[in-house]
């Protein structure tokens, strides 16, 4: 007869698990499992410091599974964990120490081909996953560093010397702005910026002089 344990969880303390309990004894009952424990927690399936769960983990893992148990076996996916992640790190741990994966209500199971299967699949998603994320991440960071490390829109180019030339000719700076196709407020915030520039570069050599 094979050893088992049975994990549930709900995610607010006015829930109960009776239902899930009672899906994992059922089971266990029709395949002739033997239901060691049943670990039960009221906790967000985001949160993977569970305490049942960990305690649970380090059972079967830390501890070198004490009762021999041979399989998992949970109602849902997301008793376990809201991520893909998660699945994939929980399974993992299991799976590296000859332990197997059941689900009562998803008909997931890694005793069968197909259930392993399946976790290869998702393992490999999640991989493809992690790449995806790490792609849009360094592009987003050369889009930053482009923006001359500013979060936004690529800052738009402007030939200050263009406007300038323009501003000595007192053409109006509505009419700048629509000749070099920008907004009056990009403008303004151009030749603001230009300004603080020549300030803070003549500060700097003041300084050097007094010094």
């Amino acid at each position: 007869m094979k050893n088992v344990y049975g994990y549930v969880r709900v995610s607010t303390r006015s829930q109960n698990y009776d239902l899930q309990v009672e899906s994992v004894q059922n089971f266990c009952k029709i395949r002739e499992y033997n239901l060691i424990k049943v670990f039960a927690d009221k906790r967000s399936g985001k949160d993977v410091d569970r305490e049942q769960y960990q305690k649970m983990i380090d059972t079967l893992v830390e501890f070198k599974n004490p009762q021999a148990v041979e399989a998992v076996i949970v109602t849902k996916l997301d008793r376990v964990g809201r991520n893909v992640r998660d699945l994939e790190n929980f399974i993992k741990s299991l799976e590296a120490n000859h332990i197997d994966f059941i689900t009562t209500l998803e008909s997931v199971d890694t005793t069968t081909p197909q259930g392993r299967l399946f976790f290869h699949l998702m393992a490999s998603l999640a991989e493809y996953e992690r790449e995806l994320i790490n792609e849009r991440t360094e592009a987003g960071l050369q889009k930053y560093m482009a923006n001359g490390g500013r979060m936004g829109k690529p800052k738009i180019k402007i030939d200050m010397g263009e406007v300038n030339r323009l501003l000595k000719l007192e053409i109006p700076k509505t009419v700048i702005a629509r000749k070099l196709k920008i907004s009056l407020p990009t403008l303004y915030d151009r030749i603001n910026e230009e300004k603080a520039d020549a300030f803070n570069t003549q500060m700097k050599k003041d300084n050097k002089n007094e010094g």
